[in-house]
């Protein structure tokens, strides 16, 4: 895969920084825990979902475009990502756990820009990271799957460690309730 930040182009008359067809935008990562700091006061503990609602989506919507570009396979699409996001400043992303049969997938993240600039916390903070290390694993074992982040720089660990399950809903035979 070629690296992205040599496809970036600026249109000054625009205004534009696009890598290929993408637009993108720069943005400090302080402002970034800024508005999750801003999104807890108000919501509470529902404002995680929401952060890792919005990493999904940007990992579902690039792993389409990553599958129509490269025609390797699924441990390779899960590299490009990881590959990709490094290289947009999101950290060194590292695939530390392969298991397509068990439907899961671990991520390690060094250097999170959002656990970097949040503060000190008690409880891992990365959920936008999660959330897309969530949609990358629904993307690649095509089911719904649940991520946690185990370890949080935030909270004093080293790096950031994301585990992504998937759940066969459509092979359950019944439900619990």
């Amino acid at each position: 895969m070629n690296s992205t930040l040599s496809n970036l182009k600026y249109d000054p008359d625009q205004g534009a920084l696009c890598i290929g067809p993408i637009r993108y935008l720069l943005i400090r990562p302080e402002t970034l825990a800024d508005i999750q700091k801003g999104i807890e006061d108000r919501l509470g503990p529902k404002s995680g979902e929401y952060l890792y609602a919005a990493g999904a989506a940007w990992a579902v919507n690039t792993m389409k475009r990553l599958k129509s570009a490269l025609p390797e396979g699924p441990s390779d699409l899960a590299q490009a990502l990881c590959q990709q996001a490094s290289q947009l400043g999101w950290g060194r992303w590292e695939l530390a756990g392969w298991k397509p049969n068990h439907n899961q997938l671990a991520v390690r993240i060094h250097d999170s820009p959002l656990a970097s600039t949040y503060g000190q916390s008690d409880i891992p903070i990365c959920h936008l990271l999660a959330g897309s290390v969530g949609g990358m694993a629904e993307s690649l074992f095509n089911m719904p799957t649940a991520c946690t982040e185990k370890t949080c720089r935030a909270q004093g660990d080293p790096n950031c460690l994301f585990i992504a399950v998937g759940h066969d809903v459509a092979g359950v035979e019944s439900w619990d309730w």
